[in-house]
């Protein structure tokens, strides 16, 4: 209803807008009428229909005569216009007229229809009021069960056994755990079980420096060898096969204390071509060949590998990515997958031919 109240609203606006446009045309419409009547001096002859009379002297002038006739036509004309457009407004009027009955009849119907939300309004109110009250009743009779419960539950149930004071003394005892001095020295106890452990295995590895206690730093995070001059930090221990035995040295001693202490720690260690260090920069990726004591020191490395792995079987597990491909033990009986020649590497060549 409130859209065709809008409707004919509009409709009422044009109407309107019409009308007004048909009295400013009537206005000038008569004035341009008067104006022209004010020229329609000269008459027509009765004796000679074509000839124009002189309003004074009633001779005929004979060069007034066009003039007139376009005169008397023209009023003719505007009378025409005139009396069509008089109709039409009063026509405009009567839409109009009818357009706001039509307004009248619908907003009379709005008021209706709004006195009847008023009341559903006030009905819902009311049944809302009325389910509130029923949810209200409904929650204290919950709340005097649950008391009444609880109150058999006392009468029946065994008294609390007060442990505040056990508490306390444990909260304290776990302060004093937690103190900053007793973190230091856990953590330097812990820190020198470590480097025994990394001391042993860089001399199984026979490594520089390695006659030397060997700590890891870890505020530099770095290994240091302790030696009569002063401390050597790994970046001053030389060649690449330093480096690399001392990473594997840490890491497996890492490991192993964690291990023990049965820490969250993974329980694996993965490590990408350790022989990368015997090979030259322009290394092509074929079968390398070493020699000497490359070779004795690349089988070294495998076996503290393995003697670490052993001493915490089957907790601890080293998986290690290789090109080179050693004839000696333990490296030969650790091999799982050859990806050389075979076919038979950890990525099997049906899935390279496919996304080939």
């Amino acid at each position: 209803m409130r859209t065709q109240y809008n409707r004919i609203r509009a409709q009422i606006g044009d109407l309107k807008a019409l009308l007004s446009d048909s009295g400013d045309y009537l206005g000038a419409a008569r004035d341009q009428h008067d104006r022209l009547a004010s020229l329609g001096l000269f008459t027509i002859r009765p004796d000679d229909p074509e000839q124009a009379a002189c309003p004074l002297c009633a001779s005929p002038v004979t060069s007034a005569h066009d003039i007139a006739t376009q005169i008397r036509d023209d009023l003719a004309r505007l009378d025409d216009d005139v009396e069509f457009v008089s109709d039409d407004t009063a026509r405009t009027r009567t839409l109009i007229e009818e357009a706001h009955e039509q307004q009248r009849d619908i907003n009379a119907a709005l008021v209706r229809n709004r006195q009847a939300q008023q009341e559903l309004a006030a009905g819902m109110r009311q049944a809302n009021a009325l389910a509130n009250q029923a949810l209200r009743a409904a929650s204290v009779q919950g709340r005097i069960s649950l008391y009444l419960e609880t109150a058999a539950l006392a009468q029946t149930a065994p008294a609390v056994r007060d442990r505040t004071a056990a508490l306390t003394q444990l909260i304290g005892e776990l302060e004093d755990a937690l103190g900053e001095d007793t973190q230091a020295d856990r953590l330097a106890s812990f820190l020198s079980r470590i480097n025994q452990k990394i001391t042993t295995k860089a001399r199984a590895l026979r490594l520089e420096h390695s006659e030397h206690p060997i700590r890891l730093d870890l505020v530099k995070l770095t290994v240091v060898a302790d030696t009569p001059r002063g401390p050597v930090p790994l970046s001053d221990m030389g060649s690449g096969e330093n480096w690399l035995g001392y990473h594997i040295a840490t890491l497996l001693s890492l490991h192993e204390w964690c291990t023990e202490q049965n820490r969250p720690l993974p329980r694996f260690l993965i490590l990408d071509q350790p022989s990368q260090v015997y090979f030259p920069s322009d290394y092509d990726g074929t079968a390398p060949e070493l020699l000497g004591n490359d070779r004795n020191m690349l089988l070294r490395a495998y076996q503290v590998i393995a003697d670490t792995v052993e001493l915490l079987s089957p907790g601890f597990q080293v998986i290690v990515i290789e090109h080179a491909d050693l004839d000696g033990e333990p490296f030969r009986s650790a091999v799982v997958r050859r990806w050389r020649g075979t076919g038979t590497g950890l990525v099997p060549n049906s899935w390279i031919d496919t996304a080939g």
